[in-house]
């Protein structure tokens, strides 16, 4: 049995670290190189990733022939996300401080909000406007997060299902 080959159809939400990226690489060689027709690899731009982050992405959609969708989060307007690449992502933390505008508070220990609403809604909404109504989401936790692994299990949200 390959644990990473998933039911399909999924989404693997990239995120331009070395986990994320060891992920991507193991479920692209349980499928023989290349993502299933009607699975996705999304990067969701916070605009606060360092720049060595961006250029990984960039670097390993390029080098694994991999298409990875760069989203970032939009609010007040429609749709709430926007599609960029290298190019035109932010790297001023522009989601991020709209983020604390729709807000009107900062991130802090109990309202941990900043995941859920610059990645997952962001990734949500791109597979929404795509027609993707309902997917696994891969997400890469290191072995040393077992918190995080224990919050996501089991977990669904907007139409995802996170293993």
């Amino acid at each position: 049995m390959n644990h990473y080959r998933i039911d399909e159809p999924f989404v693997i939400s990239f995120s331009g670290g070395r986990t994320s990226g060891f992920m991507l690489r193991m479920i692209l060689n349980a499928f023989g190189g290349s993502i299933p027709s009607g699975s996705h690899v999304c990067f969701a731009n916070t605009g606060k990733e360092h720049e060595a982050t961006l250029e990984f992405v960039r670097d390993i959609s390029e080098r694994w022939g991999v298409d990875i969708v760069w989203v970032e989060r939009m609010f007040r307007q429609d749709p709430s996300f926007r599609i960029v690449d290298f190019t035109s992502a932010s790297r001023n933390g522009e989601p991020f401080a709209d983020l604390i505008k729709k807000k009107n508070y900062l991130p802090n220990p109990i309202a941990r909000f900043c995941t859920e609403e610059l990645k997952v809604r962001a990734i949500a909404a791109y597979l929404k406007s795509i027609g993707v109504q309902s997917a696994t989401m891969a997400i890469g936790l290191r072995a040393d997060e077992p918190r995080r692994v224990h919050r996501v299990q089991g977990d669904v949200r907007n139409g995802l299902d996170y293993d």
